[in-house]
């Protein structure tokens, strides 16, 4: 047993003796304040102590001794007994009937206190522990709830946020359908009110000229009579011109020939009297103011020079429209011109032999496009241009990317043109890889076609800008004068390769007449817009590797490189003086002047 229940029983020991002590009677006899009546038990009373008497039943009284009547039973009733004690003996007696502790009880309950006190520390632990939990579930819960909400608050913000930008989207889409058929609306009322006011501007125009055709016809037949009347009179023709003259019929009549010869017999003598003093007073009128003339002549104003004729310039004037909008089909044209660019890059250094490939260009095909083939056979340097040429177009092909550029008219009706020629040109350079070089004449007419046919369409569609004129008009026209040139080459091989002798005429006279007729299409075509110096200069740059190879190669010909240096310089001749006429021209007209007629 521990200290604690050593304690405690100690301690119970204790209240047990003081129990003990407190209930010991202070009277040892006590005296029945009653007496019961015979044959039966009565409770025995206890004695004034702090202890109820234990309940027993006292045995009922002898035989022998008498028994008491009933009147003296009831008499001892009412009788004022001695033995009657006072208040406080009555309270202790009250008191000491209540009974006392189980001490079983009081002993088990002192024993058992420090195991109940600490279940009920633990249960009061437990306890906090558990509303501490609750608690911190609480505010998790409270927490997620508001989580929750803001979530669904936010949520509900956006939805609302992104609901208010729709419809005012769908808001702003139906005002600008809206402004959009309202300006339709008027642009068809104002094309519908032009048209109503042509068709009257044209009926009271045709109403004039058929007023004005009956009054010349009818001043014609009055004439007529007019005349008759005077053959009649004096045997002349003379009578007053019809507007120095009133109107024989009267607005609304319809006379006769008969009937408007009749009044013209009335009405021509006093009209040519009227006539007759009409010219004497305009004689004397133009008499007095010659005179006056010539008395302040040395005083009068200068003479005012007649005012300029307006500057029409001999091309067509840039389109001021706004471009279309960007389709696919213009994605697709930039994304084709690229890559034939690129194809035609690789393929002439291909055939130049930057990529060590042998043999070169220029020894391909038993050297068909050597310099000693025919009349027209360029020098092997002549192709030094195909750099310049590949940077020029690659300058173009980036300038098409440019937003200004992405659905102008001119890109889209040169694009694919140029796009078939580049790629003609790599077709060409592999089928003469391949050893199927006689297909070239074929490829290069097709090829000087489509160049021709897109500076046409540069024509068409003139410059808006001078980027415009420089990387787009300039770029192609380079290309195109050195295309031309190089077909009739291309051509005149072909011809000689194949052995065709056309009327026994000597190969050095076709070519001078195949490089006349170059020469005066290229200036032709160099002479348009506002002249088109690129074109010369590719074509220069051909006829000058004609004219190396004629003056100093194995097929010499005077009259061919004659030629030849003439073309190139009447082509360039030709086309700057256009650029130099139309830009004084411009310059003139922009001071004011009179600009002559072109």
């Amino acid at each position: 047993m521990t200290d604690e229940q050593s304690t405690s029983s100690a301690a119970l020991e204790r209240m047990k003796a003081a129990a003990e002590a407190r209930s010991a009677p202070a009277n040892p006899v006590a005296e029945p304040r009653t007496s019961a009546p015979s044959g039966s038990s009565a409770p025995v009373e206890a004695a004034p102590t702090g202890e109820p008497a234990p309940q027993t039943t006292r045995p009922a009284p002898p035989a022998s001794q008498p028994t008491r009547s009933p009147s003296s039973v009831t008499r001892l009733r009412h009788a004022r007994l001695e033995e009657q004690q006072d208040t406080r003996t009555q309270v202790n007696r009250w008191l000491d009937s209540l009974g006392g502790p189980d001490w079983d009880e009081v002993s088990d309950a002192i024993y058992e206190s420090p195991a109940r006190t600490r279940e009920a520390l633990r249960q009061a632990r437990e306890r906090r522990v558990e509303n501490q939990r609750r608690r911190a579930e609480e505010k998790e819960r409270l927490a997620a709830e508001r989580a929750r909400e803001a979530e669904e608050r936010a949520d509900r913000e956006a939805r609302e946020r992104a609901q208010a930008e729709a419809d005012r989207r769908e808001a702003e889409r139906l005002a600008a359908e809206h402004a959009r058929e309202e300006e339709l609306r008027r642009e068809a009322e104002a094309i519908l009110e032009q048209q109503r006011a042509e068709e009257q501007a044209l009926r009271e125009e045709m109403e004039r000229e058929e007023a004005a055709a009956a009054l010349v016809r009818q001043q014609e037949r009055e004439t007529a009579a007019l005349r008759q009347a005077a053959r009649e009179e004096d045997g002349s023709d003379h009578v007053p011109p019809a507007h120095r003259r009133p109107m024989l019929q009267q607005p609304g009549e319809d006379l006769t020939d008969a009937e408007l010869l009749a009044r013209a017999r009335e009405s021509l003598p006093e009209w040519r009297r009227r006539d007759r003093i009409v010219e004497k007073a305009q004689a004397i009128e133009a008499a007095t103011q010659r005179h006056q003339s010539a008395l302040a002549a040395p005083v009068s104003e200068p003479m005012h020079e007649p005012a300029p004729r307006a500057y029409i310039p001999p091309y067509n004037l840039p389109s001021t429209d706004p471009d279309p909008e960007p389709t696919s089909g213009d994605l697709l044209r930039r994304i084709a011109v690229t890559l034939a660019w690129a194809g035609f890059v690789v393929a002439g250094m291909w055939s130049l032999g930057m990529l060590g490939e042998r043999p070169m260009l220029h020894e391909l095909a038993d050297g068909r496009y050597g310099s000693d083939v025919s009349m027209l056979s360029m020098a092997s340097w002549h192709l030094a241009i195909w750099p310049i040429l590949w940077l020029a177009l690659g300058v173009h092909v980036i300038h098409q990317w440019l937003p200004s550029q992405i659905s102008a008219d001119r890109q889209r009706t040169t694009g694919w043109r140029l796009t078939a020629a580049m790629a003609g040109v790599g077709l060409w350079l592999l089928l003469t890889r391949l050893g199927l070089a006689w297909f070239d004449v074929f490829v290069w007419l097709a090829i000087g076609y489509l160049l021709v046919d897109t500076v046409h369409q540069l024509n068409l569609y003139t410059a808006r800008t001078r980027t415009e004129r420089v990387i787009t008009d300039g770029m192609i026209g380079l290309f195109t004068g050195w295309a031309i040139v190089f077909t009739a080459s291309v051509v005149s091989t072909w011809l000689q390769r194949a052995g065709v002798d056309i009327l026994w005429i000597p190969g050095s006279l076709w070519a001078v007449l195949t490089l006349v007729v170059v020469i005066w299409g290229t200036a032709m075509l160099t002479m348009t817009e506002r002249g088109r110096i690129t074109i010369a200069l590719g074509l220069a740059w051909g006829l000058a590797a004609i004219l190396g190879t004629r003056l100093i190669g194995p097929m010499q010909s005077v009259w061919v490189a004659i030629v030849a240096a003439m073309g190139a310089f009447i082509v360039l001749l030709a086309t700057e003086s256009r650029r130099y006429r139309i830009n004084h021209a411009e310059h003139r007209a922009a001071l004011g002047h009179e600009v002559e007629d072109f």
